[in-house]
C-alpha cells in the first residue's frame, strides 16, 4: 500500500518505457479484449498475449513491488473472469496456493490483490487454503517447459469439496501449475469448470 502510494506521489518511470511520468505511460497502457482457448478439455478465457509490453508490467508488478500497477492490470483480470462466469454459470473461484518464498519476498498474493485490491477473499472465492502445496517447489519462472512440469507435477493437495471450480491465476505459460491445480481439485471431489487468467502466452 505504502510503496503504491510512492510509486504515484513520486514518479520514477514507466515499467514499460522507462520514460516518467509513473506507473506507465498512455502510450503503455494495456488494452484488453478476452479470448477463449483451451487446456486439455478445459476452456480457458485470457484477457491478453502474455508478450511485450504486458510480461514487462508483470515483472514490474510482480518482482519490482511495483503494486500502483494493479490499477492497470486488474480489469483486464476481471474481464476474464466474467467472461467465464457469463459462460459457466455458478462456479466458486480458486486460486493456486501461494508460494510461500515468493509471498515473503513480496509481501503480498499478485492474483488476490488483482482481483480485490488487497490479499482477503471476494464473494464466492473458495477459502486460500483449499489448495496447498505439500512438498517444496522451485520458482516456476526459472525453469524450461519439462522442467517446470517436473517440478509441478503432484506437489498440491486439497480440502475435499464437491463444487464447480473456476480456476483464477494471473499468467499461463506452460499451463503446468494451471493442470497441478486442475488435478489436485479434481482428486478431491471438485469439478474444474474453466480457467480464467489475465495473460496467456500462446505458442
Amino acid at each position: 500500500m505504502f510503496k503504491a502510494l510512492l510509486d504515484f506521489v513520486f514518479p520514477t518511470a514507466c515499467a514499460v518505457c522507462d520514460v516518467p511520468p509513473s506507473p506507465l505511460c498512455e502510450g503503455c497502457a494495456p488494452a484488453f479484449d478476452v479470448a477463449q482457448s483451451w487446456l486439455g478439455t478445459t476452456p480457458v478465457w485470457y484477457a491478453t498475449e502474455y508478450s511485450e509490453p504486458i510480461s514487462r508490467i508483470f515483472r514490474a508488478y510482480k518482482d519490482q513491488n511495483r503494486t500502483a500497477l494493479v490499477t492497470y492490470l486488474a480489469p483486464g483480470l476481471k474481464l476474464a473472469v466474467a467472461k467465464g462466469a457469463l459462460v459457466l454459470g455458478e462456479c466458486w473461484i480458486c486460486l493456486p496456493p501461494r508460494n510461500r518464498v515468493n509471498f515473503k519476498k513480496r509481501g503480498f498474493d499478485p492474483v488476490s490483490r488483482l482481483i480485490t485490491g488487497s490479499d482477503k477473499p471476494v464473494l464466492g472465492q473458495l477459502p486460500s487454503n483449499t489448495l496447498r502445496f505439500h512438498r517444496q517447489v522451485r520458482d516456476q519462472r526459472r525453469l524450461n517447459k519439462p522442467g517446470r512440469e517436473s517440478n509441478i507435477l503432484g506437489s498440491m493437495t486439497a480440502i475435499p469439496g464437491s463444487k464447480r471450480v473456476l480456476l483464477v491465476d494471473d499468467v499461463m505459460t506452460t499451463g503446468s501449475t494451471l493442470k497441478e491445480c486442475t488435478r489436485a481439485l479434481s482428486a478431491a471431489g471438485y469439478e474444474v469448470a474453466g480457467i480464467c487468467v489475465l495473460a496467456k502466452r500462446n505458442l
